[in-house]
This record gives C-alpha cells, sequence and structure tokens, in this order.
C-alpha cells in the first residue's frame, strides 16, 4: 500500500480534478480555475490543505511526498516538499547551478522527472536572467537538483 491515495485537487469553483483525469477531461469542466485545496489519503487518514491564492500539486513518483508550488498574495511562488501526512518536508531552493553558475529562478509547472528514481520530480523553471526555461529533476527527500536540462 502507498502512502499517498485517491489524490485531489479542487479549484476555485469547487470543481474536482482528480488523478485519473486526462487534458480533455480537465478541459471539459471549463475556463481554467486556480486550484485553492488539495486532499488525499495517507494510509487511513485524510489530509486537506487550502491554498488561498493557488497552488500547483504533484504526487513525487514513490507516492510518498507531495510536490507543490505555492502562490502568495503577491504571486511569489515557493516551491516545497511535503510528506504523506501534509507537513511541509522542505522548502527547494530559488537558485539552481546551470553551468557552475550560481542562477535565481522562478518554479513554472511540473513535468515528470527524466530520472526514473523513486522520489524524483520534474518542475520546469524560468532562469530569472535571461528568460529561458529549464527543467529540473529533485530528490524529494533531500531537496538537492539531480539533473537540469535545457527545455526546447
Amino acid at each position: 500500500m502507498t502512502a499517498i491515495q485517491c489524490f485531489e485537487r479542487i479549484r476555485a469553483d469547487g470543481k474536482i480534478i482528480d488523478e485519473s483525469m486526462k487534458a480533455a477531461d480537465m478541459f471539459a469542466l471549463g475556463f481554467p480555475e486556480k486550484i485553492v485545496e488539495i486532499k488525499w489519503r495517507n494510509y487511513d487518514d485524510e489530509v486537506s490543505l487550502q491554498f488561498p491564492y493557488g497552488v500547483l500539486a504533484a504526487v513525487v513518483a514513490g507516492r510518498n511526498f507531495l510536490a507543490i508550488n505555492e502562490s502568495d498574495a503577491q504571486g511569489q511562488r515557493s516551491l516545497w516538499v511535503l510528506n504523506s501526512d501534509g507537513t511541509r518536508r522542505l522548502q527547494v531552493s530559488d537558485v539552481q547551478e546551470i553551468g557552475a553558475q550560481a542562477e535565481a529562478v522562478s518554479y513554472r509547472w511540473f513535468e515528470g522527472a527524466r530520472n526514473n528514481a523513486p522520489n524524483a520530480f520534474g518542475v520546469v523553471f524560468e532562469r530569472l536572467s535571461d528568460k529561458s526555461m529549464f527543467q529540473v529533476d529533485i530528490d524529494a527527500e533531500g531537496g538537492n537538483a539531480i539533473a537540469i536540462y535545457p527545455m526546447r
């Protein structure tokens, strides 16, 4: 049995996006609304977290962690890893090393990890200095970058 089960995202209009939905199913819900709540089962416990300013969320491949990209009142985003019980495990740095240079980045959306480690997740970011886009695979246990790939 996996820790995170029955993961759902709840939009501001109350419509639910569950894990089984494909893009066409989501489009059928109507105009996109921000996600303001996420819910799941952690073994036998129900977990629900609210995000009034919006959140993007993804279950990490091994289903023991969630990755969230949370917005604040000013529209700034922060990338976090949550434990399966909903507690915050760690915040991922908004500085990534690209070509031996520390670069300020802004995380945008989740993609499948290119690395097949059980606790890896992929997230696309924008390098702030030139607006170029990259994907980084991150280890959810420690928060460190596994690999960074330029987006085409």
